[in-house]
């Protein structure tokens, strides 16, 4: 049984950054949205050359069980996954979903980039690992970030798999 106090923990942090306070002591609430969702994708590689395993999985809102309909690359050095999100954002965190069904430890040693261009990116966050079964993880840019793409690349020689990401990017809202 998966223990979903650490995932909790990390909920719990988001929504108390929610709110926050500006120089006249006035309240200003931070609306924070996906804007990864259906966007262009692309990967190293595809597991078969399968759909089941098309990068495009990865931003389709979806949580199979199961290993297909999920992002899965060739066992290769360095594999990697992106998303153009269509124009710059300032992007506040990436939310990775793992597959339920297995394979949990291939999720480790993995940076977030972020950038205007696939050639230009830099280290939103960096996972050690490895992860769990099914474990939803939270990984925060040490400062908000400004960028077109978000990459997920894995460091050594692996299976990159996942079953879906979230890029979530800051504007502020009225109230």
């Amino acid at each position: 049984m998966m223990d979903y106090a650490p995932t909790i923990t990390k909920q719990t942090q988001i929504l108390q950054d929610l709110l926050i306070k500006n120089s006249q002591r006035t309240i200003i609430y931070k609306c924070i949205e996906d804007v990864a969702y259906k966007k262009q994708t692309g990967q190293s590689s595809t597991l078969l050359n399968s759909n089941d395993y098309s990068s495009r999985n990865g931003v389709d809102g979806l949580f199979p069980t199961g290993d297909v309909h999920i992002i899965a690359t060739n066992r290769e050095r360095n594999p990697f996954w992106w998303v153009n999100l269509g124009r710059e954002y300032l992007v506040e965190r990436v939310e990775i979903w793992n597959r339920k069904d297995c394979c949990a430890e291939r999720t480790r040693n993995m940076d977030v980039t972020i950038g205007l261009t696939l050639n230009d990116m830099k280290l939103c966050a960096h996972y050690k690992g490895p992860s769990q079964i099914g474990e939803h993880l939270v990984l925060r840019c040490t400062k908000g970030m400004k960028g077109r793409y978000v990459k997920l690349q894995l460091h050594g020689t692996d299976y990159l798999n996942l079953l879906e990401v979230k890029v979530f990017a800051l504007k502020t809202c009225s109230n």
